[in-house]
């Protein structure tokens, strides 16, 4: 009996001990994988913590605790950006749940999988897992859950422009949140529901759920970036309906919260490009452009990328009214190459009706990329939502084979299948014609392109031939006219040779050399206006050469010209060559003017489909920190940048100048 009582009494100390072993594993554990949220610790510090704590659940002999182990580490290798570690342990997670049969932890692998490929854009596979997670929650009665995944799966349709199927997904969240009265989830629900209603245009809608959600907020919690932002959205909805005066109260409203620019600084720069925007469209140009500016520098400071391409079409639009349309390009043009790197296309298209404003010559190219890029996004999100349909047909006819087969006998399973595939083949019938109907619409959109492109072709072909003839009169005018009476003046003053008075021949030959560089100029300007000095029967590099050759002659510099081989002259655009030629005439100008250059050189370079030109002296220099620019190096910053190229410029006071130009061959 004694015995007995001594073994009992042992077996539980052991059991004890198996019990706090157990206890302090799962903490350590638990501890290890819940570093991710320290923000002072570096990633690498993290990733070792979490791969010590992986090994440690490795060796858990309790499938049970492994699993919850994995589901936890799984969360934090996403939460740290370890894709690799993340979908080795996700499997592995997803592997034994399904042998364990354990439903709510497969659910969260599901939901962890669904969240990283959202995080990823790749929208199609966050899509399927988190329709997987939300039929597995819906069977085990997690309707909270169910209720997250209904508004992750309206996100995710709102982003490819499903707002309708979006809209279906936010509603059936709201109802389960409303029997739970989660506030706070509520908040989020009707913002979403907002932002959809306002892309629908429904506008009345959009302002009565940012209504119902900053009410929900309040009932949360007291926080003022989340009214602020709320505040920014019906902002941007009133600015939709044209009524800027109440979106601009609506900004302010946000801007007055207490320290919003220290608590959300992002949030301050949005609201203030949005106000300045809602200005600028009302006229009220007080604190214009500095409000757009400030945006902008913040902006550019926590590298928000978006928020950057936003604010510069902003600022385009607004020296597009001030009819400065050389910073309008330059915003325009920063905005266009910066929404193609990181693939903001609705911006971009925006973008591309700006410019084509901006640049009423180049409108049909920016016409056409419009075009282009338009298409190519119904096609894709057209395709994305096709997925999520065939997606979502493919697990509601898992679930109802499922529960049929449970209920019904073979002639029932026959049957139902027999009609599903009737139903499949109605569906495709109906696809086909929905199809086909896209088609037809699709080839009218393109007739009306065509027919607009063909008459802004015309509008050129016209605008051209009278430039043409505009510049034939000129050419005439100048030829006949003003060259005709300059020449007489010079013979006149030269039959005044006869005097032998040495001041008076010096004044008339100071006279004659005047009148026959101005003879000489008009004679140039006359050509130019005549004919097409830069078409592809004339020598380019020849008259390079000669512009050099006659520009020594004034301060009787030497000169050596670098002509690489393989650019081809008479196949680069006449405008770049006239803009290239202008800028070596400027620039050996300013050599004779200021520089006392005993020896320039100019080289011409091809890199891939770029033109380099460098030119340098080895005259005085100058100091550029002390000495603005003058016009002529302004002017040539402006032809560089309408050819959308580089221009820099180094000089250093006793070791010369040198300029170099980086432009596209097209």
């Amino acid at each position: 009996m004694i015995f007995k009582t001594k073994e009992k009494y042992c077996l539980l100390f052991i059991l004890f001990l198996c019990n706090v072993l157990i206890s302090q594993t799962s903490k350590r554990i638990l501890d290890l994988s819940n570093i991710f949220k320290d923000r002072s610790l570096s990633f690498e510090v993290k990733k070792d913590s979490l791969d010590k704590a992986y090994r440690i659940a490795q060796r858990e002999s309790n499938d049970s605790l492994k699993n919850v182990y994995y589901s936890k580490l799984s969360y934090a290798y996403y939460r740290i950006n370890d894709e690799f570690m993340f979908k080795k342990v996700n499997k592995e997670g997803v592997l034994l749940s399904t042998k364990l049969k354990d439903s709510i932890t497969l659910g969260d692998h599901y939901w962890d999988m669904g969240a990283f490929y959202k995080k990823n854009k790749k929208l199609d596979s966050a899509y399927y897992f988190y329709n997987n997670t939300k039929k597995i929650f819906s069977s085990i009665g997690e309707l909270k859950k169910v209720a997250s995944i209904w508004f992750n799966i309206g996100q995710i349709q709102k982003d490819v422009r499903d707002y309708t199927g979006s809209e279906i997904a936010i509603i059936n969240a709201i109802e389960i949140f409303q029997d739970q009265k989660d506030y706070n989830s509520l908040y989020n629900c009707y913002n979403l529901l907002g932002i959809i209603y306002n892309n629908l245009e429904e506008y009345e809608k959009a302002i009565k759920c940012y209504k119902d959600s900053l009410e929900y907020l309040r009932k949360s919690s007291k926080d003022d970036i989340r009214e602020a932002t709320i505040l920014n959205n019906i902002g941007i909805v009133y600015r939709n309906l044209g009524n800027h005066a109440l979106a601009i109260k609506k900004y302010k409203e946000g801007l007055n919260y207490d320290s919003i620019y220290y608590k959300n600084t992002r949030l301050y720069a949005t609201l203030t490009d949005n106000l300045a925007y809602s200005k600028f469209i009302l006229n009220d140009h007080d604190d214009l452009p500095d409000l757009f500016y400030k945006a902008l520098h913040i902006r550019d400071s926590l590298n928000i990328s978006v928020g950057l391409l936003i604010n510069k079409i902003h600022l385009s639009e607004y020296y597009l009214r001030q009819k400065d349309t050389i910073q309008s390009l330059k915003f325009s043009t920063e905005a266009m190459v910066l929404g193609k790197k990181i693939k903001s296309y609705d911006h971009l298209l925006d973008n591309y009706k700006l410019l084509a404003k901006i640049e009423p010559n180049n409108s049909n190219k920016y016409l056409n990329e419009y075009i282009k890029l338009n298409d190519s996004l119904v096609i894709y999100e057209r395709g994305i939502r096709n997925k999520f349909a065939r997606i979502k047909f493919e697990t509601d006819v898992v679930i109802t084979e499922n529960k049929k087969l449970s209920i019904q006998n073979t002639w029932i399973v026959a049957t139902s299948t027999a009609l599903i595939f009737f139903g499949f083949l109605i569906y495709v019938i109906t696809q086909q014609r929905t199809r086909n109907k896209e088609l037809e619409m699709e080839q009218q959109q393109q007739r009306a392109n065509e027919e607009i492109y063909n008459l802004m072709i015309d509008q050129q072909d016209k605008i051209e031939e009278g430039r043409k003839r505009e510049k034939e009169r000129i050419s005439l005018e100048l030829h006949d006219g003003i060259l005709g009476r300059l020449f007489g003046t010079r013979l006149s003053l030269g039959s005044l040779n006869s005097k032998d008075d040495l001041s008076s021949k010096k004044m008339r030959e100071q006279y004659i050399y005047e009148l026959q560089s101005i003879e000489e100029e008009v004679r140039n300007i006359s050509h130019e206006l005549g004919i097409d000095n830069f078409n592809s029967t004339t020598s380019y590099s020849t008259m390079i050469a000669n512009l050099l050759e006659e520009q020594s002659k004034i301060t009787n510099f030497k000169y050596i010209i670098e002509d690489d081989d393989r650019i081809v002259w008479t196949d680069i655009p006449g405008h770049i060559k006239i803009n290239i030629y202008r800028i070596v005439q400027e620039s050996i100008q300013n050599i004779n003017k200021y520089a006392q250059a005993e020896n320039v050189i100019l080289d011409f370079k091809k890199n891939d489909d770029h033109i380099i030109l460098t030119i340098k002296d080895d005259g005085v220099g100058f100091d550029q920190e002390k000495r603005s620019s003058g016009i002529g190096l302004k002017n040539m910053k402006s032809r560089v940048a309408l050819l959308h190229g580089q221009f820099t410029i180094n000089s250093i006071p006793g070791k010369g100048t040198s300029i170099s130009v980086d432009v596209p061959m097209t």
